[in-house]
């Protein structure tokens, strides 16, 4: 509110009232605009924040305009944001900021960060990851560590996939953990998301934990080091969500004077104290430079925000993540299941 507040002083010729809704679901920021396009348009907001599959989601529904000014992209943007914000060849999203997950280690556990399978295993990391999701849908870090596989989650044809050797290869890393008293079955069947983790890091409950990036960056007396979901091979794989701001009005005063309050949000300083203010990340590399961290720490951001991957549309990502979740229950709570078992049962579920 005090951008909004300096916004004004500046341009006095503008108001700007804020209308303040849930994020997402029944009563959030896309639901007013689906309702509220027809019954009662005078209601709308001339620019509205949403989250990448709710942005999509107006755009193909016809509830927001097309940003001319940014056909050509968005300059510094991480690449991830072009995609979450380009449908049909025009752009309909200013990229502002990102939620994305990220694993803490603690660096005493071996001298190895613990960024491939292997290294967590020789490590002796004991890890924690959210398996009892509220919704039922596997975590972010689940779906980034089978793509890390090399698998695929959408065939040719556009449908949800799941390949049955890489869901092998991925339960039989989680099997290997569980065999050498790594994974606690009974501790992270009462997580339900890297929140949680977060937590039971702290207490001490584990040695490598999902986080949610944010949340950690935005601890002051941070313990443990950064790192991202172990991979075969150790490079980053992680899916990031993106909230961007969007053009809802069609009268080109209200679109001039919407545009010029978007433009000063997204200038650099003042994202990168936002971003650090709500514990999300920013969605370019020049905000984020301005963060007050380490050298070191602006290169791993850095590296893991350049090498995401944009959060995957809720067609395709429900089935998977249900299937995906399916599997590795199985594997956690009936002893004896093995990883081509597990994958029969995720491959069982998305056929569904």
């Amino acid at each position: 509110m005090e951008q909004i507040a300096a916004f004004m002083q500046v341009n006095w010729d503008i108001q700007v009232r804020v209308l303040v809704k849930t994020p997402t679901g029944p009563g959030g920021l896309y639901n007013l605009l689906s309702t509220a396009s027809v019954a009662a348009p005078d209601v709308l907001p001339d620019l509205i924040m949403l989250r990448d599959a709710d942005l999509q989601a107006a755009a193909e529904g016809d509830f927001i305009r097309p940003l001319p000014e940014l056909d050509a992209g968005v300059p510094g943007g991480y690449p991830f944001t072009t995609e979450a914000t380009t449908f049909a060849g025009a752009t309909y999203g200013l990229p502002f900021l990102t939620e994305i997950e990220q694993m803490v280690y603690n660096p005493r556990v071996a001298t190895t960060a613990p960024l491939s399978w292997t290294a967590v295993l020789t490590g002796g990391y004991s890890l924690l990851f959210p398996a009892a999701p509220v919704t039922g849908l596997a975590d972010d870090a689940l779906l980034g560590a089978y793509l890390g596989t090399g698998g695929d989650i959408v065939d040719a044809a556009g449908k949800p996939l799941l390949e049955r050797v890489h869901l092998e290869e991925f339960y039989r890393f989680l099997k290997s953990l569980m065999d050498a008293g790594l994974l606690n079955p009974e501790r992270v069947t009462q997580l339900p998301d890297a929140a949680a983790c977060w937590d039971a890091y702290q207490q001490g409950l584990g040695t490598l934990s999902v986080v949610p990036a944010g949340a950690y960056w935005a601890t002051v007396d941070r313990p443990g080091m950064p790192g991202w979901f172990p991979t075969p091979g150790g490079e980053p794989e992680s899916l990031a969500h993106l909230w961007s701001l969007a053009l809802v009005s069609a009268d080109p005063g209200q679109q001039e004077a919407a545009l010029s309050l978007a433009a000063w949000l997204t200038e650099p300083a003042r994202v990168a104290d936002l971003s650090q203010a709500v514990a999300l990340l920013p969605a370019s590399g020049e905000p984020l430079a301005l963060w007050t961290l380490a050298p070191e720490d602006i290169d791993f951001l850095d590296t893991l925000l350049m090498t995401a991957r944009p959060a995957f549309p809720p067609s395709v990502a429900q089935p998977v993540r249900r299937a995906l979740q399916a599997g590795v229950q199985l594997l956690l709570e009936e002893e004896g299941t093995t990883p081509e078992r597990a994958a029969t049962r995720a491959l069982t579920i998305l056929r569904k």
